[in-house]
């Protein structure tokens, strides 16, 4: 139905502006891919967790040539063999018990012209506080509009109204985010992006949700080459306010007490990278998924992170290397993680994450991750996390 209506309006739209629909869908572009998935989840005085689940990706693009054109996505994850309790592992439908989940993630329309793109309908995007959330087969999405803009051929602005969610674990749109109700009024969010390819990338966000917080996010990054590395340095500041009816303050996913600057050093070499990063949130409200997806901050590993509520201090390292066993990529990564909390509420823990990927050829690959979060007496509820991901993309 959805692709009929398009259409149709494409039909229409093609007596103004001389765009064919025939052309339009026969000069069009389909992608996807196929994901094997095995979530395991142990913690310590809780029912263990575990699923398989198989699904993937198929995406269709018309001529994106022409003024006007249309994309449909769609995702789906289905639960394969045995498992246990496995709407904890977040792969399938929670709205029906861990039953097979099927979405429509992407269904819109597009307008651009000279540098500028309009888009309305079932969207996915990717900004700091809200965004597709890559950790599982099925993606968070929205509905909405949005407009975006080159101001300068380095500087970019964006206009994003969204008025329904769909979380990664539900067909169904709705006014709920991660964090909380959004309302009648939605979230409206403004950003600009100027990046010099070759030293600087500088962002800034705003998301106003009256019903809900506003946040407003910024974050700088900047690099440069010196006797054959690559050395990188960043800097983030997340700060949230104006609580509306729905907020909650001291909600892990997102409140209007975020208070959240974070630092990144990296060294990048010819076939190894080593990063450390430091956070802190001087405020009560986490930020573990903002408004939608995974909130992205450089303290941020598997499971492990610093966005958590009652004031969080992270220390983060992560080290990788190349291995020699692919002509396309292969590679190993130890990640750790030591979090002090600064309110007897929080939980302080020290994590280690490892992972192994592997690219057979473009098309296939494999990904295991395998992480331990400890806490500190007397909060123990220790967890362990293992993930065997199979890919196969077309």
């Amino acid at each position: 139905m959805l692709k009929k209506t398009l259409l149709l309006l494409l039909s229409s739209l093609s007596t103004l502006f001389a765009v064919s629909v025939e052309d339009a869908f026969t000069n069009g572009s389909i992608n996807g891919k196929m994901e094997l998935f095995y979530y395991n989840i142990e913690k310590d005085n809780t029912p263990k967790a575990y699923a398989t689940a198989l699904g993937g990706a198929l995406k269709y693009i018309t001529d994106t040539q022409q003024p006007f054109f249309a994309t449909f996505g769609f995702h789906t994850s289905n639960p394969v063999g045995e498992n246990e309790n496995k709407t904890k592992t977040s792969l399938f439908n929670n709205d029906k018990d861990g039953e097979p989940l099927h979405a429509l993630s992407e269904a819109n329309i597009a307008y651009q012209v000279t540098g500028r793109v309009m888009k309305l309908g079932n969207l996915i995007f990717n900004t700091p506080m809200m965004n597709e959330d890559t950790t599982r087969i099925v993606p968070w999405s929205y509905q909405g509009f949005t407009y975006t803009g080159k101001v300068t051929k380095e500087t970019q602005v964006q206009l994003k109204y969204i008025w329904n969610i769909r979380n990664h674990t539900s067909s169904e749109y709705t006014k709920m985010s991660a964090s909380g109700e959004i309302g009648d009024a939605g979230i409206t969010m403004l950003s600009f992006h100027h990046m010099n390819k070759d030293r600087y990338n500088l962002q800034a966000y705003y998301y106003y949700a009256p019903d809900l917080y506003s946040t407003f996010v910024a974050q700088a990054d900047y690099s440069i080459l010196y006797s054959d590395l690559l050395y990188c340095f960043g800097i983030q500041w997340f700060k949230s306010g104006n609580g509306g009816e729905f907020n909650k303050r001291e909600n892990l996913d997102g409140g209007d007490d975020i208070n959240l600057i974070a630092t990144k050093l990296s060294i990048d070499g010819d076939d190894w990278l080593a990063s450390l990063s430091y956070s802190q949130n001087f405020g009560l409200s986490g930020m573990r998924k903002g408004y939608g997806g995974l909130t992205k901050t450089y303290t941020t590993s598997m499971v492990a992170n610093g966005r958590a509520n009652y004031k969080p201090e992270t220390w983060m390292l992560k080290v990788h290397y190349d291995l020699p066993l692919s002509e396309i990529h292969s590679e190993v990564a130890l990640w750790l993680t030591d979090t002090k909390v600064h309110d007897e509420r929080g939980k302080s823990f020290f994590a280690h994450y490892m992972h192994y990927k592997h690219s057979f050829t473009k098309e296939l690959s494999l990904y295991v991750r395998y992480e331990h979060i400890n806490y500190d007496e007397p909060k123990n509820n220790d967890a362990t996390y293992f993930r065997f991901i199979t890919t196969y993309k077309f």
